[in-house]
């Protein structure tokens, strides 16, 4: 018959119990085995060999062998696998669908029709990724935030055709209907279930709102209008993601980031060009600087990128086409060796970090 220790790494690799299991199992035998007077080898590997009576033999005591991994079930790992591959299969054909039917049909749909159409649609995808709400796999947890993801758009889609079809409003007031809409639903599905693609929909959502807001004035405003307000939520979002208020923290860093860069470009597009650019610069300047002194390589990334975006308009803002262009090459050139640095202070610093463990234990 099989001792103890080989059915428990049997077990371990088959994924039924892990290493820590395996061991308080062992444990605990070997600590009811006192009391009958056998005593195992050791609590991780009880090896009997060849004695039928294994209480009339004293066992010797053998080195402890190292501990696998416990291993999930592959069965239970391939059918969660296939469910997500199913799940978006599914829905890639239900889109394909429903976009031959609305081509062919949206047209001649009444409103009534329409709302009824894009309604069901929603509450459907709403209820499938209700059902799999208590998921604690990853696949289902990723098929679960695509789901409430499509809810938010079939949320907009909803208060689009209320706004167009139903109220006749202007275009302006669609956008911010179908922005504020999506918001909203956003911020409530985030703060409930957290994800990188619920926070995705509430940052766009958050700047088609305010870009179309800021339309509903009978005065069109100015591009650097735009372009502060959208600089300032990329702040803010960038701000709250690095205090630790939003999760994924590194994706709410770097997608705050470049919604500031976006406003920078778009207020470069005014009269007040130069100061936008000037601003924007010393901006990714400063994230390359924190990405050096803190270790942060998305700093550096995004840095780098608002850099090599900005720096260039503003030389020839500042210098025109006469000595634009070699002022350019110059300070691209600076601009590659700062990024040298920074990425052999990141590579360096993450070297360190792997090999500190080795070197304190020895």
């Amino acid at each position: 018959m099989d001792t103890l220790a080989e059915r428990l790494e049997t077990w371990v690799e088959a994924g039924l119990v892990s290493p820590e299991q395996a061991e308080s199992i062992a444990s605990f035998e070997a600590r009811r085995s006192d009391h009958t007077g056998f005593s195992p080898a050791t609590p991780r590997a009880l090896e009997l060999e060849g004695q039928p009576d294994a209480r009339s033999r004293t066992t010797t005591a053998s080195p402890p062998r190292a501990a696998r991994p416990a291993r999930p079930a592959r069965a239970g790992r391939d059918r969660t696998s296939l469910a997500e591959a199913i799940g978006y299969v599914g829905a890639a054909l239900a889109l394909g669908a429903i976009a031959l039917l609305l081509g062919e049909l949206w047209s001649d749909l009444l409103v009534g029709g329409r709302l009824a159409l894009v309604g069901v649609l929603t509450v459907a995808v709403f209820g499938a990724g209700l059902a799999l709400r208590g998921a604690e796999r990853g696949a289902m947890r990723r098929l679960t935030s695509v789901l409430f993801a499509a809810t938010v758009a079939g949320v907009g889609w909803f208060a689009g055709v209320v706004a167009n079809d139903l109220l006749d409003l202007g275009w302006a007031e669609i956008g911010v209907s179908v922005g504020g809409s999506m918001l909203v639903v956003a911020a409530v599905l985030y703060l409930w279930r957290g994800g990188a693609l619920l926070q995705l929909a509430t940052l766009g959502s958050a700047l088609v709102t305010a870009g179309f807001a800021l339309s509903l004035s009978d005065l069109q405003p100015d591009p650097v209008w735009y372009g502060i307000v959208f600089a300032t939520i990329g702040l803010a979002w960038f701000v709250l993601a690095s205090g630790g208020w939003l999760s994924p923290r590194g994706l709410g860093e770097v997608t705050g980031a470049l919604a500031a860069l976006l406003g920078v470009q778009v207020a470069a597009f005014d009269a007040a060009a130069v100061p936008a650019l000037a601003i924007g610069v010393l901006g990714a300047g400063g994230l390359v600087w924190l990405s050096v002194h803190h270790d942060r390589l998305h700093y550096l990334v995004v840095g780098a990128i608002a850099l090599f975006v900005l720096t260039p308009r503003l030389v020839f803002e500042l210098f025109g086409d006469a000595i634009g262009a070699p002022a350019t090459l110059l300070l691209v050139g600076l601009l590659l060796v700062l990024l040298a640095v920074g990425l052999g202070r990141a590579r360096r610093e993450v070297v360190h970090d792997q090999t500190e463990p080795q070197g304190g234990a020895s």
